[in-house]
């Protein structure tokens, strides 16, 4: 960070207004010090004439820079500057993250398929899982499409923090929501990290459909579009569920359910290895007979699969031509490996897209 005012506006060149929220202004600027490379600044909004609300929102400004200094992920818009001016002007500097969010996409282009929703939900759940895991946790709590960022290479990228905070049971927080993404319990000052997984559902809801959902209101996709495919409208309604205790426990046992719904649109996907579930959870699954009614109705399924082996080879691969030499039949391995990977289908997915 730079000593002086002076300095610090010499090292920035503003470029364009790129939009402007509740808290602030973005723009689009260049770094001099850094080979004119392009950033963005945000700027927090002086519209405040209550000394309580201004008050609160440097608060909330300075918390976000606080949050996004320590953490460290692709998913995860980086900052690496922030100055306040002797007038009380407060400015972050973050990187640029080339691309469009998810709610410009859905106004450019109509609703996504399921596939693509489901391409995307996975990408949201490693950050979720990220974030979650921090100590004390953090909780996002506004993830919804304008919030998401596609880039060129198929990443999605949490862009906004500014109302994420670490996660202190019998602390009650700011009650800052967002009609239609944000959980029951958010509105009374309680949320926990399973309020994410509800605007995590909100916002799937909201690509596959292309309607903003309603407030407070369980998110049935399937309804709104038979194309759907059904067991994501499934796993919606069970993350936006009203209790808590209905959704689904952990960012990491809802991206493994993804997999498997990436699974059914893609016989021959290797679903990567199964996630290290709670002990808890797997004597729930014990626990539940096949009739039986679960807040986790994949639970029986997840303990049938920690137990037996997976064969990972795709189907492809299981029919190789077995007369060819070893060499081809290992560079065909290697070319459908990668052709049939998750990640090795974001990319084209994106081409497919702008074309």
């Amino acid at each position: 960070m730079v000593s002086s005012g002076q300095e610090w506006f010499q090292q920035y060149k503003f470029c364009q207004p790129l939009g402007q929220g509740g808290m602030g202004t973005v723009y689009l600027a260049e770094d001099r010090s850094s080979n004119n490379s392009q950033c963005v600044i945000k700027q927090l909004t002086n519209k405040y004439t209550d000394p309580a609300e201004h008050a609160e929102a440097v608060r909330l400004f300075q918390r976000e820079a606080h949050i996004l200094r320590n953490l460290h992920h692709p998913g995860i818009v980086r900052i690496f500057d922030d100055y306040t001016t002797e007038d009380g002007r407060y400015f972050l500097v973050m990187d640029y993250v080339p691309g469009k969010d998810l709610e410009q996409m859905i106004k450019s282009g109509g609703a996504f398929t399921s596939e693509a929703a489901v391409r995307i939900a996975i990408q949201c759940c490693e950050v979720l899982e990220y974030i979650h895991s921090q100590s004390p946790p953090v909780i996002y709590r506004d993830l919804k499409p304008s919030n998401l960022m596609l880039t060129p290479d198929g990443r999605i990228v949490f862009v906004d923090f500014g109302i994420a905070r670490s996660f202190m049971p019998k602390v009650a927080a700011t009650r800052v929501v967002t009609a239609g993404y944000s959980p029951p319990e958010q509105y009374f000052g309680k949320p926990e990290t399973r309020s994410d997984l509800y605007s995590l559902g909100a916002t799937i809801s909201h690509l596959v459909t292309g309607v903003r959902p309603k407030p407070l209101a369980l998110c049935t996709p399937g309804l709104m579009n038979p194309r759907v495919l059904s067991s994501l409208d499934t796993l919606v309604r069970r993350l936006t569920a009203h209790n808590v205790e209905d959704r689904p426990s952990t960012a990491q046992i809802v991206r493994w359910e993804l997999y498997k719904l990436y699974k059914e649109l893609h016989p021959e996907f290797q679903i990567p290895n199964e996630p290290a579930l709670p002990e808890s959870v797997l004597k729930r699954a014990d626990a539940t007979d096949d009739e039986g009614s679960s807040n986790e109705p994949n639970l029986r399924a997840l303990a049938r699969f920690r137990a037996a082996p997976f064969d990972s080879r795709s189907p492809a691969n299981r029919s190789a031509n077995p007369h060819s030499s070893p060499q081809r039949r290992s560079a065909d391995s290697k070319s459908q490996a990668e052709a049939t990977t998750f990640w090795g289908r974001v990319k084209q997915w994106w081409q497919i897209w702008l074309s």
